[in-house]
C-alpha cells in the first residue's frame, strides 16, 4: 500500500505535458481577451481562441515557440498515440480469432489513417485562407489557431456551441476510459504486490483513485505544476511496445509451446484471458465497424490542426503536408504494430485494455502498468480541465466562473465519471463509442463541412474559380461527411452489439 501511495505522489511531478489535442481543447473555451488578474472576463462574448494575447504578442510567440518538422511530428505522434492504441487488439478480436483477421484490420487502419491525414491537412489549407482574408480585412487581426474559429468564420458563431459540445464529450469519454483503465491498473498492481482484501477489488480502487487522485487534480485552477516537459506517456508506450513484442515471440511465456523449464504465465491466467485462436474463425464484415470506431481515437488530433500549422517553422502548405504525412504515417505504423503483437499473443481473448490480459506475475507488464498509470493520471487533470471549460463555454458563456461553480462542477463530473466507471468495466467499449460518435465527427465531418462552406462562399464572391479538380474535391468531401455519419451511427451500434450481444455477430 505504501508503494501505491508513493506512486500517486510521484504522478504529480511526472505527468504528461500538453499534447496538441489537449492544448486545443483547453484553449477552445477561453474568453476572448482572456481573464484579468482579478479573474474577470474582459469580453462577455466568448470565442474559440487558442491565444488570448494581442496580435503583436501572438507574432512574437509564433517566433519563439515555432517547431521544426521533426519536433512538430513528434508532438503530433505523442498527441495521437495514447492509451487508445491498447484497445486496438480487441478491435481485431471482434473481427475474428484467426491471424488472417489482421489483414482487413490493418487495411482499414491505414486507409482511415490516410483519410485522417487528408482532413488534418485540409484544416491547414483552411487556416491559410482564413489568415489571408483576415489580414485583408484587418491588418491587426490575430491568426486563426483553432478549429472553432474556422467554424465561426464559415458557419457562424450561433452554432459554435457544437464544437464546444464535441470537445466536451470527447474529453468526457476519454476521462471515463481513463477511470476504467486506472481502476484495472491499480487492481493488477495490488495483486502483483500481494495486497488482498478491499484494495484488491476493482470497485474500491476506482473509488480510491477518484477520491485521492482524480478529484484533487481536477480541482486545480492552475495546471502549471503538471506542465513540465515529461516523456512519461511516450516512454510508456515505447516500453509497452517492446514488452508486448517480446511476449509475442514464438515459444514465449504466453505460448503453449514454451520450452520446458521456461517461464510460462498461462497457469496464472483465468480462462477468459488465455490465448484463443481458431475457435470462431472470421466474423461478418460488419464487425470491422468496431475496429473503425477504435481507430478514430488513434488519429484524433484535428482539434489542434490550425494551431499546429501556425506554430510550424516557416509554415507553408508543402511543409505542413510533409508534417501530416510523417505524423499520421508514424502513428499508423505504431498503432498497427501494437495491434498486431497484442493480437498475435492473445487472439480472440484480447480485452478492451490489452494490458489486462498479461499476468500479474509478469514483471515487464507490471512496469508497463506503472508507467501507463502515471501517464493517465497526469493526463486526466488536463482532460478534466478541458472538459469543464467546454461546459462553461456552453452553459456559462460570458459569465464569470466563481470558485463555487468551479468546485461544484468538478464534484459533479468526477461523481458521474466514477459512477459510470463502476458500472462499465470494458474500456475498449468506451473507446470505440467515443471514437465512433465523436472521432468520426471531428475527423471526417467537421473539416469537410467547413471546406464545403468556405469554397462555396469564395466561388460565389468570385475569389475562387470553379475547376474540375475543385468539383472532384467537393464531391470527395461530401462523401466524407456521409462516411463519417455512417461510421458514427453504425460503429456505435456495432460497439454496443459486440460488448453486450456478441452472439448476434
Amino acid at each position: 500500500m505504501k508503494f501505491i501511495t508513493i506512486l500517486l505522489i510521484a504522478v504529480v511531478t511526472t505527468s504528461n505535458a500538453f499534447s496538441p489535442a489537449t492544448n486545443a481543447a483547453l484553449s477552445t473555451t477561453k474568453y476572448r481577451g482572456g481573464d484579468d488578474a482579478g479573474g474577470r472576463n474582459n469580453n462577455a462574448r466568448a470565442r474559440v481562441n487558442i491565444k488570448s494575447s494581442s496580435s503583436s504578442e501572438n507574432n512574437e510567440a509564433d517566433n519563439d515557440n515555432s517547431c521544426s518538422i521533426p519536433m512538430a511530428s513528434f508532438n503530433l505522434i505523442k498527441g495521437a498515440v495514447g492509451s487508445g492504441v491498447l484497445s486496438l487488439p480487441a478491435g481485431v478480436a471482434a473481427i475474428g480469432d484467426v491471424k488472417s483477421a489482421l489483414i482487413p484490420a490493418s487495411s482499414m487502419l491505414f486507409t482511415l489513417g490516410a483519410i485522417s491525414a487528408y482532413t488534418f491537412h485540409l484544416l491547414g489549407r483552411l487556416t491559410v485562407v482564413a489568415n489571408v482574408e483576415s489580414a485583408d480585412d484587418d491588418s491587426s487581426a490575430s491568426k486563426v489557431t483553432s478549429i472553432g474559429q474556422l467554424w465561426e468564420k464559415e458557419i457562424g458563431a450561433s452554432s459554435s456551441w457544437l464544437i464546444s459540445a464535441a470537445i466536451f464529450l470527447t474529453c468526457f469519454g476519454t476521462c471515463l476510459a481513463y477511470s476504467i483503465i486506472l481502476g484495472d491498473t491499480l487492481t493488477s498492481l495490488a495483486q502483483t504486490f500481494g495486497i488482498n482484501g478491499l484494495f484488491a477489488t476493482r470497485r474500491a480502487n476506482i473509488a480510491a483513485i477518484s477520491l485521492v487522485g482524480v478529484y484533487p487534480l481536477s480541482c486545480l485552477k492552475s495546471l502549471a505544476a503538471l506542465a513540465p516537459v515529461s516523456l512519461t506517456g511516450i516512454v510508456g508506450i515505447l516500453i509497452t511496445c517492446v514488452v508486448m513484442a517480446i511476449r509475442a515471440l514464438p515459444g514465449g511465456p504466453y505460448s503453449s509451446t514454451a520450452a520446458v523449464g521456461a517461464t510460462n504465465y498461462l497457469a496464472s491466467l483465468s480462462a477468459d484471458l488465455r490465448p484463443s485462436f481458431g475457435v470462431i474463425g472470421l466474423r461478418s464484415p460488419k464487425s470491422l465497424l468496431v475496429l473503425s470506431s477504435m481507430t478514430a481515437t488513434a488519429f484524433l488530433v484535428h482539434m489542434a490542426g490550425p494551431e499546429v500549422y501556425q506554430t510550424l517553422q516557416n509554415p507553408t502548405l508543402a511543409r505542413f503536408g510533409k508534417l501530416s504525412a510523417i505524423g499520421f504515417g508514424s502513428t499508423a505504423l505504431i498503432s498497427a504494430f501494437m495491434m498486431a503483437v497484442g493480437f498475435f499473443t492473445f487472439g480472440g481473448s484480447c480485452k478492451g485494455m490489452i494490458l489486462n490480459n498479461y499476468s500479474t506475475l509478469d514483471a515487464g507488464a507490471t512496469i508497463c502498468r506503472l508507467l501507463m498509470g502515471v501517464s493517465l493520471l497526469g493526463s486526466y487533470a488536463f482532460l478534466a480541465n478541458a472538459m469543464k471549460k467546454a461546459w462553461y463555454e456552453i452553459f456559462y458563456k460570458g459569465q464569470e466562473i466563481s470558485d463555487k461553480i468551479h468546485y461544484r462542477t468538478s464534484k459533479m463530473f468526477i461523481s458521474i465519471l466514477t459512477s459510470l466507471a463502476l458500472m462499465i468495466s470494458d474500456a475498449g467499449f468506451v473507446v470505440s463509442v467515443t471514437g465512433a460518435l465523436l472521432g468520426s465527427a471531428l475527423i471526417y465531418m467537421v473539416p469537410s463541412f467547413i471546406f464545403l462552406k468556405s469554397t462555396r462562399r469564395r466561388m460565389n464572391n468570385g475569389s475562387l474559380t470553379s475547376t474540375r479538380v475543385l468539383k472532384v474535391e467537393r464531391l470527395w468531401n461530401k462523401f466524407l461527411i456521409g462516411l463519417g455519419g455512417i461510421l458514427a451511427l453504425a460503429g456505435a451500434g456495432m460497439s454496443v452489439v459486440n460488448t453486450f450481444f456478441p452472439h448476434l455477430l
